[in-house]
Parts: structure tokens; sequence; C-alpha cells
């Protein structure tokens, strides 16, 4: 065999295992891809769950605190009313009292 020949041979040896390196890596390139895919597909659908369990979790906080929002509301307006109904019956008296008074 010629050093020609051998030469040939091993850039035909070359071009083979070139040819399958980048069979290789283009097969585990479309694997990696796909894996990458396969996680991110399932990262958001985790995300997409924890999402609408926040959205809910938060409504219903919401809701409870418009509930005691409303009732602390309810609780201090009467108070106030009370209050004032009596500093008004007081006044009433102190100017009855006044009026009897002047006569």
């Amino acid at each position: 065999m010629s050093a020609v020949q051998l030469q040939d041979i091993l850039a035909s040896v070359k071009q083979v295992v070139q040819a399958e390196i980048s069979k290789q890596t283009e097969l585990q390139t479309a694997a990696l891809e796909a894996r990458l895919t396969a996680v991110s597909d399932s990262l958001n659908s985790k995300l997409n769950s924890v999402y609408e369990n926040l959205k809910t979790e938060i409504k219903r906080e919401n809701d409870k605190l418009a509930v005691s929002l409303t009732n602390q509301f309810r609780a201090d307006n009467e108070k106030l009313r009370q209050e004032l109904y009596l500093e008004l019956q007081t006044e009433i008296q102190n100017r009855t009292k006044e009026i009897q008074l002047l006569k």
C-alpha cells in the first residue's frame, strides 16, 4: 500500500468519523431540546397551578377581610351613634335645665 492510498483511507475514515460525530451531536441536541421542552412545559404547568392557587387564596383572604372590615365598620358606627346620642341627650338635658332656670 502506498502513502497516497493510506492518506486516502485516512481521509475517508476521518470523514466517516466526522459524519458520525455530527450525527451524534444532532441526536444529542435533539434529545436535549426535547428534554428542555418537557421540563419547560412541566415548570409552566406547575407555575400556572401555583398562580391559580395564589389567586384563589388571595380572593379568599380578600373576602374574609371585606367581611371583617364591614363588621368592624358597623360596630364602630353603632358605637359612634350611641356616643353621639348620649352627648345629644346630655346637651338637651343641660339646655332644658337652663331654660327651666330662666323661667
